[in-house]
């Protein structure tokens, strides 16, 4: 016979008494407690019924209360406890895990076996088990050990390292065997493990980066960067390549791709670094590539030639790679007499942007000079209390070797022997006669290099000598103590030497061994000069608070640049095709200036709608490339993809692992270039067909945003006038609000001339502010040019905005 619909289940805990059926849990609990602590007693005495005492009654009542007693003490202590596994805060716990002893901590483990014991937990060991990720890695590990063992211990004259010819692309480092699969197709950097707790990654140029912190910091950062503390990037993503041979060729290379890399003479000294742009051979100046940084190291002795850092964008690299390697044959013409070699340093050096009033003390605090008495580490240590490395001289380099920052963590300024007064008047000294010559870069000499990276210690011998050591006192310096060589090269914090100085921040770049990044990023983010870490997106955002362009977002004639926006155009339609139809906007449904539809592609600043030549009327796959350099007009050109080859069998084309260069560049032939030409001599046909980089400011009201079109103010309409007339008087009533009936209407198409690349509201001046391209050659075709004035609209809007550029 069933059980009756409402009668209770039999396996479950009977209710404790008190409680109802409809009774909260909390209401519940409370009785449960409130029965636990309660002692059962009896109301009678049978021993007294007769008036004399029952000694056998007595004793019998007594043992009952006693072990009522015993059992409310019993059930009291057990009511509100908890198992072993249970006190461990939430983000600790293990699901499932409550059979295992060993996923506690080890102060809770006795407790934990005690309660298994007691409550006689089912738990289940393997005499032999299989090994686990963990145990193969421990294995692996264990073999590893036994193998280094066996080796004798490196010391510097053991290891000697031969350069080769150079022209071959490097591989990326083996990954660790606990993180080899998530690596798949891209490179971690030296930090990613410290970054993937504390930031949003992505994969950006084939390096996973962080895109920023988890935490909301524009705000924050921008304070760091002007008032107080300090914001540091991890650039390891940036690519170096090195340069060397004889002085007078490795010149002739590098003039051929960077036009004015070795024109200084404190630049070819190796006093002052040179930021110039990368272009196609013989295509300067309307073919440009991408900013690079070029470092040439002091002359060496005679024989050794000269070496060159260049420093690039990743985005620009496959492109300034080819150009080197195409100027470098050219230069050799025979493999038997080469003198110019090129080498891939990817992934053999990192490198670290840190920018803010306390930037140059925090770097004070972390590197030590193995030799202080030298002259460039005593000029350095002068630098104490420099709030902003603009003050020097503009793009001065120099290098240095540098201890183990973990011999001395974590880092600490030592207190100065001088006083304020003095150690001011020696920093104002410093600043205006920069007294520094550097020496040769150790850090481009291979055999140095790897010597640093061979005798870097184990973290467990490094805690050693620190236990060791006495107290209070640091471990004293011993003969197999790796030097480690730097570069420090002072720049503006945007990175494309653009914009006047003085009112940009400076930054310290710190170039090193790529193994050695991780320990000397520990010890940045533990100074006491509260520096903080930025990512992509922050490092974009100071180069807007600025006014200045960021590379390659703000550079659309570039191929970087289109990739960029391709990207961006992706993710902004993904988007738009998620939403419902009722809950997108239909660009194709908005009346602008009496017309149907948004002008061009709405997700992408159409520049091929913008000028028709660009975008061609050949059946081939057409490339629009629009140069836009700061203080540059580049011209219009386009590209088409057409090959010249004579026809034959279609042949399979070579396999190229994903770190090498993309198959449209696989095959690089020897090219014969014209010269640079020294001057432009069609400065008209260059000017019509260029476009240049502005900056954009709204006038009354107005939040800019991405893509959004910039037009000049039309012939006939005079309503534009009249309200930049009323707003320059300040006069807030008279202004009509936008959308309102007597607000000028946008402007038509054909007064087009630009777009907005980045919009956003500006930290730095309280306002909305843009950055954009417009076109030369509609903007002067006219009078109009002499006003400065132009309206802007956003995407998918009605409405134009006025507003006022200049030339960045």
């Amino acid at each position: 016979m069933a059980d009756p619909p409402n009668a209770p289940n039999p396996r479950k805990r009977p209710s404790p008494p008190g409680s109802t059926p409809t009774s909260t849990q909390p209401d519940r609990k409370r009785a449960r407690i409130i029965s636990s602590r309660t002692i059962i007693t009896q109301t009678n005495l049978p021993e007294l019924k007769t008036g004399q005492l029952n000694v056998a009654a007595f004793v019998k009542s007594r043992k009952f209360e006693i072990a009522a007693l015993q059992r409310s003490m019993a059930t009291a202590k057990t009511a509100l406890k908890q198992r072993a596994f249970q006190s461990v805060p939430r983000d600790m716990r293990r699901r499932t895990a409550s059979h295992n002893s060993k996923r506690v901590p080890k102060k809770l483990r006795d407790r934990a076996e005690k309660e298994m014991k007691e409550d006689n937990t089912p738990t289940h060991t393997f005499r032999k088990r299989k090994k686990s990720g963990h145990d193969r890695l421990r294995a692996e590990t264990a073999e590893k050990l036994k193998t280094m063992a066996k080796k004798r211990e490196v010391v510097e004259g053991l290891i000697h390292a031969v350069e080769g010819k150079g022209g071959e692309l490097v591989k990326p480092p083996r990954a660790h065997s606990k993180w080899r699969k998530r690596q798949k197709g891209k490179v971690w950097l030296p930090t990613h493990v410290w970054h993937a707790k504390r930031a949003h990654m992505e994969i950006r140029w084939r390096f996973s980066v962080p895109e920023s912190p988890n935490d909301k910091c524009f705000r924050s950062t921008q304070r760091a960067v002007e008032k107080r503390g300090g914001v540091a990037w991890d650039t390891s993503y940036w690519s170096h390549i090195l340069v060397r041979g004889e002085g007078v060729l490795v010149r002739m290379v590098l003039e051929a791709v960077f036009p004015g890399a070795g024109g200084d003479a404190k630049v070819r000294m190796g006093k002052r670094s040179k930021e110039c742009w990368a272009y196609e051979r013989g295509g300067y100046p309307d073919k440009p590539i991408g900013p690079v940084t070029v470092i040439w190291s002091p002359a060496e002795e005679e024989g050794k030639g000269r070496r060159v850092l260049v420093r690039v964008h990743p985005s620009a690299f496959y492109k300034v790679w080819e150009e080197l390697l195409c100027a470098m044959r050219a230069q050799n013409p025979t493999e038997g007499l080469q003198k110019v070699f090129i080498d891939d340093m990817r992934f053999e050096l990192g490198s670290i942007q840190i920018s803010g009033p306390n930037a140059t003390d925090a770097l004070l605090s972390m590197l030590t000079p193995t030799n202080p008495d030298g002259e460039i580490e005593k000029n350095w240590i002068k630098l104490r209390g420099l709030t902003n490395p603009a003050a020097l001289p503009p793009q001065v380099a120099f290098g240095f070797e540098i201890a183990d920052p973990r011999l001395r963590f974590p880092p600490r300024l030592e207190k100065s022997k001088l006083s304020p007064e003095q150690q001011q008047a020696e920093l104002f000294t410093m600043q205006s006669t920069w007294p520094i010559t550097p020496r040769p870069f150790n850090l481009l000499d291979t055999e140095k290099r790897v010597v640093a990276v061979k005798l870097q210690a184990s973290e467990k011998r490094i805690q050693k000598r620190k236990t060791d050591a006495t107290p209070g006192t640091f471990p004293a310096a011993i003969a197999n103590d790796p030097k480690i060589p730097i570069i420090l090269v002072s720049s503006q914090l945007a990175g494309n030497n653009s914009g006047a100085p003085n009112k940009i921040p400076g930054a310290w770049t710190v170039i090193l061994p790529w193994k050695w990044m991780q320990p000397v990023w520990y010890a940045l983010m533990h100074t006491t000069e509260q520096i903080r870490f930025g990512g992509i997106k922050e490092l974009q955002h100071m180069a807007f608070d600025h006014g200045l362009p960021w590379f390659p977002a703000d550079f659309p004639g570039t191929d970087a640049g289109k990739t960029w926006e391709d990207e961006l155009a992706a993710k902004r339609k993904e988007t738009w095709d998620k939403k419902p139809p009722q809950k997108r906007l239909n660009y194709d449904a908005v009346k602008i200036s009496g017309k149907k539809g948004e002008i061009g592609d709405w997700s992408r600043c159409d520049w091929a709608y913008l000028v028709p030549a660009a975008a061609g009327s050949s059946t081939h796959k057409m490339d629009v490339d629009i140069p836009t350099t700061s203080s540059l007009l580049a011209p219009i050109d386009t590209m088409a993809t057409v090959s010249t080859a004579p026809q034959s069998e279609p042949t399979a084309p070579p396999q190229k692992s994903w770190w090498q260069i993309p198959s449209a560049l696989a095959t690089i032939a020897l090219k014969t270039y014209p010269s640079l030409p020294a001057s432009l001599d069609s400065v008209t046909e260059v000017l019509d067909k260029g476009i240049f980089t502005v900056k954009i400011t709204f006038l009354h009201r107005g939040a800019p945003t991405a893509c959004s079109r910039i037009y000049r103010l039309p012939h006939a309409d005079t309503t534009w006038k009249s309200l930049a007339a009323n707003i320059k008087a300040k006069k807030g009533d008279n202004v009509v609000e936008a959308g309102k009936e007597g607000y000028p209407q946008c402007p038509s198409e054909e007064d087009l001339v630009g777009f907005v690349t980045t919009g956003n509201y500006s930290l730095t001046t309280g306002q909305s502010v843009a950055l954009g391209g417009i076109v030369w050659g509609a903007w002067f075709e006219d009078e109009r040019s002499k006003e400065r004035l132009c309206v802007v609209r956003g995407v998918g809007e009605t409405v134009g905005r006025l507003a006022r550029w200049e030339v960045v």
